[in-house]
């Protein structure tokens, strides 16, 4: 089965597919081969929750021992701030991938969740705001005395909620077998 997906407006449309022994993505548009990684060499298999404007999608990374990566979502990008469902051709490819991954998962970290490094990010991201808004709340309202200052206070309660939301973690390990198998299981 052929995942037709397209990450973002700055990505082409792609097809990620299972060809034999190796996972391959080209374009859609002209069929020219961006990324292969044979089965037997992939390192690496995350699976993260991303935004996809107001929805949340799964996206596989598939990492080779290069460190290029092969990425596929359940949601494709129309067009700012729309997307679509592709569950349909997602679901299959990830339990295909995972079914094929078995003989080799003794050599694959198989991931759930964000880097550590993006957690960090927006761990900072969402504590600064929550440090800048707090500072300024004490300047406006308690030092200059502006009741205007108050309305600083939900943007530093929602960046110290933001900053708990993305505390830095790794993310969990999980067992291949469970996405591996037949659609019906």
């Amino acid at each position: 089965m052929t995942h037709i997906d397209r990450r973002h407006l700055g990505t082409p449309r792609t097809e990620t597919f299972l060809d034999g022994e190796s996972l391959v993505q080209r374009q859609a548009e002209d069929g020219s081969e961006l990324h292969r990684i044979a089965l037997g060499e992939v390192r690496r298999v995350r699976l993260a929750v991303e935004m996809a404007a107001q929805a949340r999608q799964v996206v596989c990374r598939v990492t080779g021992p290069d460190g290029r990566e092969i990425a596929f979502g359940s949601m494709r990008f129309v067009s700012p701030g729309v997307f679509e469902d592709v569950v349909e051709s997602f679901q299959p490819l990830l339990r295909a991938l995972h079914t094929g991954l078995m003989p080799h998962r003794e050599r694959i970290e198989f991931l759930e969740g964000q880097s550590v490094a993006f957690m960090w990010a927006m761990f900072l991201l969402s504590g600064s705001i929550a440090l800048l808004a707090a500072i300024f709340l004490i300047v406006l309202f308690f030092i200059q005395e502006q009741p205007m200052g108050l309305f600083l206070a939900p943007i530093a309660g929602i960046g110290i909620w933001l900053a708990g939301l993305f505390r830095p973690r790794k993310p969990a390990l999980y067992d291949p077998a469970k996405y591996a198998g037949d659609l019906d299981q």
